[in-house]
């Protein structure tokens, strides 16, 4: 379906915000800047956005809605257990540490104190949206008794998983702005959170 000419500027605006959010964060985008990227008028800017704050707001909620798209992908494979939590990881610490993804961490977490409900919206989208696929996977591998049922509780081990899986990868590249990751790295840190993960767990 086309759009309109409202929806096309709208899309304009909030793509040349996005732009500049994530390069320069909050303070440093400025509506000039976003006024002339986007090829409309100061005027057309303000009344389609009539504050920054609720153009940042907008741009935050359309890139967690485009996240949660992508997590919502990452299918449950028909593999062991072990297997199909490495790949189910992987998609996910992929997806994590793209670059423009990083980029939109930094800027959340710099203006969560001013904006605490997109900080609420922004956790809902990432760490939250992969857990039910992993709690999912530690269900099927307790029917299929790859995992021994001695009170392995799904939601709590994906909690677990996500956690370490973040810890170690997302802090050095939050760190490191330049540093892009590799698959093979992307593995490494993926199977470091899988054993330690499956440390806690027992085997039948």
């Amino acid at each position: 379906m086309s759009l309109n000419n409202k929806q096309q500027k709208t899309q304009a605006i909030i793509k040349a915000a996005c732009h500049y959010f994530l390069q320069y964060g909050y303070n440093g985008a400025t509506t000039d800047l976003i006024q002339k990227k986007a090829g409309v008028s100061k005027a057309t800017l303000y009344n389609h956005f009539p504050t920054k704050e609720s153009l940042f707001a907008s741009v935050v909620n359309t890139q967690c809605k485009h996240f949660i798209e992508q997590v919502r992908a990452i299918s449950l494979p028909d593999m062991h257990f072990s297997e199909s939590l490495f790949r189910i990881g992987e998609a996910y610490l992929t997806l994590l540490l793209a670059p423009e993804n990083q980029a939109l961490f930094r800027a959340v977490v710099v203006e969560a104190p001013r904006f605490p409900g997109l900080a609420k919206t922004f956790y809902d989208a990432g760490p939250a949206s992969i857990l039910p696929v992993i709690a999912e996977a530690v269900n099927r591998a307790l029917q299929k008794h790859e995992l021994a049922d001695n009170g392995c509780e799904p939601l709590r081990l994906a909690t677990d998983f996500i956690t370490v899986l973040r810890g170690k990868s997302q802090m050095y590249c939050l760190l490191h702005p330049d540093f892009i990751p590799d698959q093979n790295t992307i593995a490494e840190w993926v199977s470091e959170a899988v054993d330690i993960v499956l440390n806690q767990v027992s085997l039948p």
